[in-house]
């Protein structure tokens, strides 16, 4: 996990690469063993580099469920924002980006229960063509 971070903050220096490298390696590791196989890193880039897009799509899911309870809540979607952001340096406090994450998420929530499943998630990527088409740039 560590080492993600370290990958991180070279990339993005100007940011707080702690957050998003501990959900990036949480989500790479699916047997929630603490570390990562090289088949898991292997099956991992090949996923981003050669997966479709279903399997872009599950991955992106699964990276914002981050209980893997197999639904995404209003704050697993924030805490993953939040990381994002702070990865790039920004605050999601600031500047209107949390009520965009919140429309994102209540858009996303079509059946309004305050929960996104797999279904609603993909449902949404598809017809919201800038983050579909962002998919080859995982993560």
């Amino acid at each position: 996990e560590e080492t993600f971070k370290e990958v991180y903050e070279k990339i993005f220096p100007m940011g707080d690469a702690s957050k998003y490298a501990q959900i990036v390696f949480r989500a790479i590791d699916r047997d929630k063993t603490g570390g990562i196989t090289f088949g898991d890193f292997m099956d991992f880039i090949s996923m981003i580099s050669k997966g479709s897009d279903q399997e872009k799509l599950l991955w992106s899911f699964q990276f914002f469920d981050v209980n893997q309870d197999g639904k995404i809540t209003r704050e697993e979607m924030i805490k993953v924002s939040e990381s994002v952001f702070e990865l790039m340096g920004a605050n999601l406090y600031e500047k209107g980006n949390l009520k965009f994450v919140e429309e994102v998420f209540q858009e996303m929530n079509s059946t309004g229960d305050g929960q996104v499943t797999l279904q609603e998630f993909v449902m949404y990527c598809r017809k919201t063509k800038r983050i579909f088409y962002s998919l080859p740039f995982l993560p």
